[in-house]
């Protein structure tokens, strides 16, 4: 851009203010054009839901309008298209979620990061200070066809957490875990979680033993309850706390629980003579034969070896039978089957159904969801209609096609909706946008370049949470404000202050004004953007501006941001292709930076 055009872009940013609600605690960025400051904060505010757990009326399975289509696939996927729009019109809800089921993975993080990134871009990709893991991820989120998998993956990321922070890189192996677990059952996926040399790196419990009369390590005993299956508090099927005759919260377990289980996981070890060998798997997927690479193992399930505790332990009232320590090959069995045993338990607790509907729920569609709503995912859960327990496919369905997901009554309903988290917005930027570096990857920055990291960006680095608890607790809500007086939760919020909102606000504009994002050494430009999307509309401001919030702020009510933003693009020209690319970028800015982006209905 010329001098006059980068200051015609910077004095809009100014024009943008950042204000924070101090009854509500949640920051909120607001134009200067009249938009509320309280808009964001009433939008999580509660009333009570009028559909009964067993009422499911049915809902059109198209979309009644194109908004409705863009809000849907803004949930399902990482951001909506023109193209997704037109096929989800053309075809249906069902159809369009059948058909995702039905792809097959296209690309795996691990081969990106072992073949694909350093072959097609070893410069960037050999780069000291590019974080190649990101790219991994956000290179699968633009464009990969099977969007509704991978956006279930990045869901189960955030229940069954593991940070990069302690895995390094191998923790794209973990991103192929929850992609290949997406689409399969709740049970198998805790197999997957229990035997992954990730995971037992993660929670401390590779080579986990009781000889010579230790304690076991119990962090993933506690954790694969508490976060993984069942919580902390027993739950009706719709969710709300069962209570005692004192009116007190039931715990789901003890810590004589997560001792006796704490012995169940022994013997799990990342070895080349266990009794997994074979399973371990080459940078496409495919099953290698046995091995003896340690680097290799890591793509291996864990053995179970001989150290697997000999003694009878219980937990959650369920008794793990003793193995006798004299024949090694049966301790070796009997352990796995110890194991299978505990995992069987966890899958059919009572509480497992409405713990891991209601959080998927939150990930996808709402933070608040009625008691109702839940009970309907959990129906879903312990039955999907075949007689199978915990079907990833019947529940991730239920959830996006239940009628408070999908029926305008409950979209324009206070207490719908959820904070859009930082790394779903830029995901949808750089989907909406096509961000390339020309050779099919989305490169992602680098610890100490401004562009992109060191602001929002750094609080939820892909697959990096701070801890096993996420990058926010699903209970999370501001101490005082609105939120709290109405007993609900706004879990993004946990990462969302005056300082993050700022930062978000000068990410965008520096993002923008540059036309990509990334950066390595000298702070370069790693992705370029293409301006397709909005290209057609860019002359005229008012389809501009229907254009931009159709695709970023479907469902939101549009009255005060819509003027001004038209008011925003016919500041600029529209006659050159750097005045059409400039009203492009202040029409996404702007959208992006209020409380109808921010709060995803």
């Amino acid at each position: 851009m010329t001098n006059r055009k980068r200051m015609t872009l910077c004095a809009l940013v100014a024009a943008t203010i950042l204000t924070a609600s101090c009854e509500s605690e949640i920051a909120v960025p607001v134009l200067n054009s009249g938009l509320s400051t309280s808009d964001a904060a009433q939008g999580l505010e509660a009333t009570p839901s009028t559909l009964s757990a067993t009422q499911t009326p049915l809902i059109a399975d198209k979309p009644v309008s194109r908004v409705e289509a863009a809000r849907f696939l803004n949930q399902a996927t990482f951001g909506a298209t023109t193209a997704d729009i037109d096929r989800l019109m053309s075809i249906g809800y069902s159809a369009w979620i059948d058909q995702q089921f039905a792809i097959p993975r296209q690309q795996s993080y691990t081969k990106w990061f072992q073949v694909d990134g350093p072959r097609s871009n070893p410069l960037d990709f050999n780069d000291g200070s590019t974080d190649r893991e990101s790219a991994a991820w956000y290179t699968l989120a633009k464009d990969q066809p099977d969007q509704l998998r991978l956006r279930t993956a990045w869901a189960l990321s955030q229940i069954f957490v593991v940070s990069r922070a302690k895995v390094g890189s191998n923790i794209v192996l973990w991103m192929d875990t929850t992609a290949d677990g997406a689409f399969g059952t709740y049970r198998e996926m805790l197999e997957r979680v229990t035997f992954s040399p990730v995971m037992g790196r993660f929670l401390d419990y590779l080579g986990n033993t009781d000889n010579e009369g230790r304690v076991p390590d119990q962090n993933y005993a506690r954790e694969v309850m508490q976060l993984f299956s069942i919580g902390l508090w027993q739950l009706n099927t719709d969710g709300t706390l069962k209570l005692d005759s004192a009116g007190q919260r039931i715990p789901t377990y003890s810590q004589a629980d997560v001792t006796g289980l704490s012995y169940v996981f022994t013997g799990l070890n990342l070895q080349s003579n266990g009794d997994r060998v074979g399973t371990c798997r080459d940078d496409a997927g495919r099953l290698l034969p046995a091995t003896n690479d340690s680097n290799k193992l890591w793509r291996c399930e864990l053995s179970v070896f001989p150290n697997a505790s000999p003694r009878q332990h219980s937990f959650l009232g369920v008794s793990i039978p003793a193995i006798s320590p004299w024949n090694l090959a049966a301790r070796q069995t009997n352990g796995r089957k110890n194991i299978g045993i505990a995992l069987d338990t966890l899958a059919n607790h009572p509480n497992t159904a409405p713990f891991i509907s209601k959080l998927m729920i939150q990930r996808f569609t709402t933070s608040n969801p009625s008691p109702a709503y839940v009970a309907r995912v959990a129906a879903r859960f312990e039955n999907n209609g075949k007689g199978v327990r915990g079907d990833f496919k019947a529940v991730v369905k239920q959830v996006l096609l239940d009628p408070e997901a999908r029926t305008s009554s409950f979209q324009t309903a206070t207490e719908f909706g959820k904070t859009r988290e930082p790394i779903l917005a830029i995901a949808q930027l750089n989907r909406v946008l096509k961000a390339s570096d020309g050779k099919g990857n989305v490169w992602a920055g680098s610890v100490g370049c401004r562009v992109y990291f060191n602001l929002v960006t750094e609080l939820e680095r892909p697959y990096n949470a701070a801890s096993v608890f996420n990058y926010y607790r699903p209970t999370f809500a501001p101490p005082s404000g609105k939120v709290a007086a109405q007993k609900m939760v706004a879990p993004e919020m946990q990462i969302t202050d005056t300082t993050s909102v700022l930062d978000w606000s000068r990410f965008l504009q520096q993002t923008l004004q540059r036309g990509g994002t990334g950066c390595g050494n000298a702070a370069k430009i790693q992705n370029r953007f293409a301006y397709d999307e909005f290209w057609a509309e860019s002359t005229n401001a008012e389809q501009l501006a229907d254009k931009v919030l159709l695709l970023l702020a479907p469902g939101a009510n549009w009255s005060d941001l819509r003027p001004a933003l038209i008011r925003s693009i016919n500041s600029i020209p529209g006659v050159t292709q750097a005045n059409r690319i400039d009203r492009i970028k202040i029409a996404i800015m702007l959208t992006m930076l209020t409380p109808e982006y921010r709060v995803q209905r």
